[in-house]
């Protein structure tokens, strides 16, 4: 009976996954296909409202007689007056007896008449406009319900010079309609382009109710688009029946789904879940028993000839290789406590190499000094180092392995010798560092470097000499002032390449005055939005207790690291060393 349960629950999940998808499948299949229709259906008209467009450009002639756009806008009641166009007689006799010049345009021409002639001339522009309406009922053209010219400039968006509807419910000049831009996307564009192309654009209920396919001839006035002419398809009768059309065939599709499934669940049974439970009882069986000979006379069973009869091959093959590495993991756990034991030791003995006990010189009370260093890794490839070169001048020495880990900790206890035996032999920093790089390149074919600063501060004066080798800037806080990035110039690492000279340079630390080095894993602390902790928190943190002692200013920093990162994992080595004048 429980096996049976656990069948039927991975049939069912089978069924929860697969039926969505094919319902998915389905449902996109049926929308591409009402779209891919309905846009052909919509193109195939292209041709004629083009054609009706172009008519209807040719008889408005708004090239040469845009200055009646204007004047309709100042005389909306002229289509009043179509039909009676009325003249007195000395009109008469003028127009009879006039011509327009050949070199101006009819419109320069009316603008230079009389109010009454230009009445005449503009009442039978629009007079023409009535022609328009035949373009579009003749022949097939009848589907096309309506045709319009509106302007679509800033001022009059909307204002309607023309409109003709079969419905016969049109507009008249000077009504407006609600016309909204973000819904018609095509003429948009070809308004901002200025383009007297032909555009389209799929719109509801606009200029009329119901679903519209509306094709565009834009009118360009003096390099702007003032107006356009609109052709309007109602197609609200075939989107219900593309509609409709669609229901039906995602209905019978979900029908053939729920056979399809029937079939496919049962295949499944048949062919998967039977001998996946025999699988399992085997597995069971082994887990208590830890006998693979057992597993292996039991998957012979399986008899399948797809993957599930592989499967029970490679279980078999499992149970036999389980018990082989049982016994080599009882070996690897030995020797990995053993690697573990050394790594503690090689901590112990990389700790035991810097200087750990603070006060660092408790009969020096000129000075206040604490560094500290929290590796990534069991062992890190930071360092720091201070020491006294003579009575009046310690060295302060803070460097960055370009590694990590055990390599990285052999080379920085090299490196931290080096520079320890130089400086002891009384040399200029630029010199140490010089003779430090020569050292280390001897034989370097791990092409590891170290980043080191190295200052030499003369206790009785507060002058550092100092060197910065491709290393993070000082943070230095003056006497009754606050923390500062010094940014000192940079030298090449140490160890990438032979015969480079270092350049060294002189800072003045009044008494009262700190010194805070660092390496790069402080300010490239990153927490899991992956944003750095930076020179700005950095510095910030430092000046909340700009006055406090090294170790509390050291202590301040590594909390304020820890919280900035919280849950992130260290990827670098945290050190630190600081130095006040008392």
């Amino acid at each position: 009976m429980k096996k049976k349960k656990k069948n039927r629950k991975l049939l069912f999940q089978f069924a929860l996954v697969i039926i969505p998808l094919f319902v998915l499948a389905i449902g996109t299949i049926t929308t591409v296909m009402y779209q891919n229709v309905t846009n052909s259906f919509l193109e195939a008209q292209n041709g004629v409202i083009s054609t009706i467009l172009n008519e209807a450009y040719d008889s408005v002639d708004p090239d040469a007689n845009y200055y009646y756009f204007d004047y309709w806008k100042e005389h909306p009641d002229i289509p009043s007056s179509t039909k009676y166009i009325m003249l007195s007689e000395e009109d008469n006799d003028f127009l009879f007896n006039s011509s327009i010049p050949d070199d101006i345009t009819e419109s320069e021409w009316i603008q230079d008449q009389k109010a009454s002639i230009q009445r005449y001339f503009a009442t039978l522009r629009y007079s023409l406009l009535e022609y328009l309406s035949y373009g579009s009922r003749a022949g097939n053209k009848q589907q096309y319900n309506e045709m319009f010219i509106i302007d679509v400039s800033n001022s009059d968006a909307g204002f309607v010079y023309y409109d003709y509807r079969q419905s016969g419910n049109a507009l008249k000049l000077a009504d407006k309609v609600d016309l909204d831009l973000s819904k018609q996307p095509n003429l948009k564009d070809a308004i901002e382009r200025c383009s007297g192309e032909i555009v389209f654009d799929k719109v509801k209920d606009f200029p009329t109710e119901g679903m519209q396919y509306i094709g565009y001839k834009p009118i360009i006035v003096d390099g702007k688009v003032e107006a356009v002419i609109g052709v309007s398809y109602e197609w609200s009768s075939f989107q219900q029946m593309m509609s409709k059309t669609t229901r039906i065939t995602f209905v019978v599709g979900i029908g053939g789904l729920l056979v399809l499934m029937l079939i496919l669940l049962l295949f499944l049974y048949m062919r998967a879940i039977k001998p996946v439970g025999k699988i399992q009882k085997s597995v069971r069986e082994y887990i208590k028993t830890k006998d693979s000979s057992k597993v292996t006379s039991a998957m012979t069973d399986v008899k399948t000839n797809n993957e599930i009869g592989l499967l029970s091959d490679n279980i078999a093959e499992l149970a036999r290789e389980i018990d082989e590495y049982t016994e080599e993991n009882i070996k690897l756990a030995g020797e990995k406590e053993r690697v573990e034991t050394e790594l503690d030791m090689a901590k112990t003995i990389q700790e035991s190499q810097l200087p750990s006990t603070f006060p660092a010189f408790p009969d020096r009370t000129e000075f206040d000094i604490y560094a500290s260093m929290t590796p990534a890794k069991e062992v890190g490839g930071d360092f720091y180092d201070f020491f006294f070169v003579d009575d009046d001048h310690i060295a302060l020495v803070i460097a960055d392995v370009s590694d990590k880990g055990v390599p990285a900790a052999l080379f920085m206890m090299m490196s931290r010798i080096l520079i320890n035996n130089f400086a002891t032999m009384g040399l200029e920093p630029h010199e140490i560092i010089e003779r430090t790089n020569e050292k280390l390149c001897e034989n370097n074919e791990q092409k590891m470097f170290v980043t080191v600063w190295l200052g030499i501060l003369e206790i009785s004066t507060g002058k550092i000499t100092a060197v910065n080798a491709g290393h993070e800037y000082p943070v230095i806080r003056q006497p009754g002032g606050s923390f500062e990035v010094f940014r000192d110039k940079h030298c090449p690492i140490v160890g990438g390449m032979e015969d480079i000279p270092y350049k060294q340079y002189e800072i003045t630390l009044h008494k009262g005055g700190t010194l805070f080095v660092y390496t790069d894993g402080v300010p490239e602390a990153t927490n899991t939005d992956n944003k750095m902790f930076g020179l700005e928190r950095l510095t910030q943190s430092l000046n909340e207790q700009a006055d406090a002692s090294p170790k509390e200013l050291l202590t301040k920093v590594r909390s304020d690291v820890d919280k900035f990162v919280g849950d992130a994992p260290q990827f670098d080595d945290l050190t630190m060393l600081a130095i006040k004048l008392l």
